[in-house]
């Protein structure tokens, strides 16, 4: 018998929601009525809509904006995975296809269903619509998606550089919107963060202002909705270029001068609304989380376990001597990243630019190259040592800046210690200020497995 695994196949439904009223669409099925959906067979992150508008075209000729994903479901057995998405048509004149019909509320709850299992999710939906919550994302909500583009049509046009042609969506879930407009001169983005966020479209604008060639240069900002209009750095992410490892040293190189250079112009990060994360607060930071029996999801399969919670207790009574021994390197606070990985480096034809500046603090450098880094086997399988090979790029600007100084020490030191203060982040900011918690609180574990793997070595030491 053949072991070999079945090529994972991905399937797309989608709600689509009548503009006006509370109604879904369905389509007369073969067992009952279904969902519109769609297969396919190349991967993209639940986060990314693009393709799903696309399939909406393709399936019943609707130009449509996806509010956002409401399932995902994996059936192992058969190697598919079934997302489930809320959309609405853009025009609100537009008919469903013959035998289709608008469903209420309460015909979902009775009404025969070829795919039973969205009958749960469906009732949801509309349970969840007809609320309003305080942290609910604007860009979930019909409507949205016509005011961003109006508005960002106004400056594009206000600028010279008008639009020559509609918006596509890109991205929605509650960290961001994206939209990317087509002008006159070249692609122009449109990113919107939620209120914990407001602060990335101004921090972005100084960051340009300082060195234009290695951010994102803004076209306009609204702080006030979270807006950041800006034109598209044009080159590769980092990630697809895994043939060679010594573009990705000059990356982690550059972006170390960034960091350096940040140092010297902290008041206008914090003019411009960045959050400060000193090392001094990790340990106070930190307390409410290992307070919180539920912070780990141990109900979870990708919680903490029991003795993952004692070790976790055991590294944080040694915290307050780890954040005094890093601090004795002397290393100065300057712009972290947050979320850096190689997808938000582009290779430009002047070097390398940063992206999505969401997440970013004033804080400890060091704390940055932990994602960059955790995981770069992955990209590198066949070059022994390439962790090592990149942090000591990395780490070379520093030592021309603080020669003499042990800073490989310094910056393994560092790791297990970023897990925590990225998971002190998401505990005490990110989640309590979101609706879903669902689309994001498996980074909660995630960070705190991370940073009891980082720091077996530290708690070896006795």
């Amino acid at each position: 018998m053949s072991t070999r695994a079945l090529p994972v196949r991905y399937e797309y439904h989608v709600a689509v929601i009548h503009p006006r009223e509370d109604r879904v669409l369905l389509l007369p099925g073969v067992e009952g009525w279904r969902l519109p959906h769609f297969a396919q067979g190349e991967r993209h992150v639940w986060q990314d809509v693009a393709h799903v508008n696309q399939g909406l075209r393709e399936v019943l000729g609707v130009s449509a904006t996806t509010l956002r994903c409401l399932a995902i479901d994996y059936r192992r057995e058969a190697e598919v995975v079934s997302k489930l998405y809320a959309a609405v048509p853009r025009d609100p004149s537009w008919r469903p296809p013959p035998g289709g019909r608008w469903v209420a509320r309460e015909e979902v709850g009775v009404l025969p269903l070829e795919v039973e299992g969205h009958r749960r999710p469906l009732s949801e939906w509309f349970a969840w619509y007809a609320g309003a919550p305080r942290q609910r994302a604007p860009w979930y909500l019909p409507g949205w998606h016509e005011a961003a583009t109006r508005w960002a049509a106004e400056q594009l046009t206000g600028a010279g550089m008008p639009p020559t042609g509609p918006a596509e969506q890109l991205r929605s879930w509650q960290r961001s919107a994206i939209l990317r407009l087509p002008t006159t001169e070249g692609a122009v983005y449109l990113k919107a963060v939620p209120p914990i966020f407001a602060y990335e479209p101004a921090l972005t604008a100084v960051l340009a202002a300082a060195d234009p060639a290695r951010f994102p240069r803004p076209v306009a900002v609204d702080p006030g909705r979270g807006w950041l209009l800006m034109r598209e750095l044009r080159g590769p992410t980092l990630d697809t270029r895994c043939d060679d490892v010594e573009l990705w040293e000059r990356a982690l190189a550059t972006f170390a001068e960034v960091q350096i250079a940040s140092s010297a112009h902290l008041p206008a990060l914090r003019a411009a609304g960045a959050p400060e994360r000193p090392l001094a607060t990790l340990a106070a930071r930190l307390a409410p989380l290992l307070a919180d029996p539920d912070a780990g999801m141990p109900a979870s399969p990708a919680g903490l376990s029991a003795d993952e919670r004692r070790r976790l207790h055991a590294l944080a009574a040694r915290l307050e001597a780890l954040t005094r021994r890093l601090a004795a390197y002397d290393l100065p606070a300057t712009i972290e990243h947050g979320d850096f990985w190689a997808g938000q480096v582009v290779v430009t034809g002047a070097g390398f630019a940063f992206l999505d500046w969401s997440d970013s603090s004033i804080s400890h450098p060091f704390f940055s190259p932990l994602l960059f880094l955790v995981e770069i086997e992955d990209f590198f399988p066949r070059l022994p040592g390439v962790r090592e090979r990149l942090r000591d790029a990395y780490l070379r600007p520093w030592a021309e800046l603080l020669p003499g100084r042990d800073l490989v020490a310094a910056f393994e030191l560092a790791q297990p210690l970023a897990a925590l203060h990225h998971a002190s982040t998401y505990h005490g900011v990110v989640l309590p200020n979101i609706e879903l918690k669902w689309e994001m609180e498996l980074m909660l574990p995630f960070y705190l497995k991370m940073a009891l793997r980082l720091a077996e070595p530290l708690l070896g030491e006795g």
